[in-house]
């Protein structure tokens, strides 16, 4: 089974899903020639915040961020083939081919280089008719901090002092790439998100189309651990942000075609202009065998999604995943594309900062430190679908997110940095920043300590800092107390 980075239910006992036969390919065209496009051109397909991010910091537009030529698209889809998405960096498509005769025809293209089945084809599930409904309640408990029941998860990384300066992700583009958001349109923690239109229009790369609440609530809960502003009840790590919600992961079965899927997700975020990638995803093996990885292959350079990764980096995103969670599994290692050497992969601690035990460690195939870094992924505090109320959930896939928020408010401090420059005063903040290991990599930053260090401050000592005041409590036992003493507060 692939690394269960998302908790979702895979409907794969059922015999006529397994036996569907492979009809989504990969299809890599020759090359861009003819295309209508030009790099002197970039507006017609970057937006004005995308080109500014290149020129603040001297990235070149380069022929990688052309469309895939328009014609070679319209000849697939005069075949007979579905278009699910494309991808300028590695200039192809993902199609779907309805049966052997078209796929016979297609590969005799001349401008098509190679095919390869990656995918099942599935109708789409109908949209919802009736509307979605969310308790009421004109108040709710509250915990005895601003930051809620959430924080432990800040406070482990000290993060809460670039908020209270003013650092919250404000101004911020952050994606988050999942399987479903499931009720984040009606989730009482983001209704400061909704009021101030700050979460975008997302994209369904799964079912090709801009509905993205439904299907998982996994990243509902990523979300949360960074956008939620319920104060008293859980305030995430960077709410001032803007969020947009990208569905590549599909819950009904683990192929290939998930990789291809966050390429298109990575690109799509590169286009609007987004500064932070959130990750919680990671692929290492496959329901078809002969798509699976090896170790080998975690090398920073062979799966298409750690390419993807790294690329999207080079447009100066600063990319955050989840290490994975087979650290005490067969596998053991991270997953792709936390192996991609321009990444932050984040790992898992419990509430006491302690390593938990299912989170994967490195190194690399080619020997280099990973995990990254380390934040709270053990019993993390998320939102809940529907009511003013919290739950608890294990997984890098949490410790990815709480990360990727403070991240984002960091960078808000010093938006001239480029996006490595953030992740090294983040790494060199950490308390094993000088002694890395195969487990927690370079450890738990101090967000305050990197802070000082983009200030110039290069003398800041690296020693394990402290961690008064955090919540040892779990957020039931601090609930129940909380309802005892009748904390409670207006939405």
């Amino acid at each position: 089974m692939k690394n269960p980075f998302i908790v979702i239910f895979i409907f794969l006992t059922c015999g006529t899903l397994s036996a569907q036969p492979l009809t989504k390919y990969w299809v890599q065209f020759t090359n861009k020639a003819g295309s209508p496009y030009s790099i002197d051109n970039p507006e017609v397909f970057l937006s004005p915040r995308a080109i500014e991010r290149r020129k603040k910091y001297n990235i070149p537009i380069k022929t990688n961020d052309l469309p895939v030529n328009p014609k070679y698209i319209k000849k697939l889809q005069s075949l007979g083939c579905e278009i699910y998405t494309t991808s300028k960096w590695f200039n192809a498509a993902t199609v779907y081919c309805p049966d052997k005769k078209t796929l016979k025809r297609l590969k005799a293209l001349s401008f098509v280089k190679k095919t390869e089945a990656v995918g099942r084809y599935y109708k789409k599930n109908p949209k919802r008719t009736r509307p979605k409904v969310r308790d009421q309640k004109a108040k709710y408990y509250q915990e005895d901090k601003y930051f809620g029941f959430g924080r432990n998860q800040i406070e482990m990384l000290n993060g809460d002092i670039l908020h209270r300066m003013g650092y919250d992700g404000t101004g911020m583009l952050v994606a988050v790439l999942d399987g479903g958001f499931s009720n984040v349109d009606i989730m009482p923690f983001f209704d400061t998100l909704r009021a101030t239109n700050r979460i975008l229009e997302g994209r369904d790369l799964v079912d090709n189309d801009d509905y993205v609440y439904e299907s998982s609530s996994h990243g509902s809960h990523v979300l949360s651990t960074m956008a939620a502003n319920l104060p008293g009840m859980l305030v995430g790590t960077a709410p001032g942000a803007t969020y947009v919600c990208i569905k590549t992961e599909d819950v009904r079965s683990e192929l290939r075609i998930e990789e291809d899927n966050w390429v298109a997700g990575a690109e799509y975020a590169d286009s609007l202009g987004v500064d932070v990638i959130n990750s919680s995803l990671g692929y290492t093996t496959f329901n078809i065998k002969s798509m699976s990885h090896e170790y080998k292959d975690l090398d920073g350079n062979t799966s298409r999604a750690t390419i993807g990764a790294d690329i999207a980096a080079s447009k100066g995103m600063l990319v955050v995943v989840s290490a994975g969670n087979e650290g005490n599994g067969r596998w053991k290692y991270v997953g792709a594309p936390a192996d991609a050497d321009s990444v932050m992969a984040v790992g898992a601690l419990d509430r006491d900062g302690d390593r938990v035990k299912f989170s994967s460690q490195g190194p690399t195939a080619d020997g280099r430190v990973k995990p990254s870094v380390m934040a709270r992924g053990g019993k993390s505090v998320v939102g809940s679908l529907y009511s003013y109320e919290v739950d608890s959930v294990d997984g890098t896939s949490f410790a990815s997110p709480i990360m990727a928020g403070m991240v984002t408010s960091l960078w808000q401090a010093f938006p001239n940095k480029t996006n490595m420059e953030i992740i090294r005063a983040i790494e060199k903040s950490a308390d094993r920043y000088d002694s890395p290991d195969k487990k927690h990599g370079h450890g738990t930053p101090d967000f305050y300590k990197a802070y000082r260090l983009l200030q110039g401050e290069s003398q800041v000592k690296n020693k394990k800092k402290e961690r008064p005041g955090i919540v040892k409590r779990n957020f039931v036992e601090t609930m129940k107390i909380a309802k005892e003493k009748g904390k409670i507060i207006k939405p």
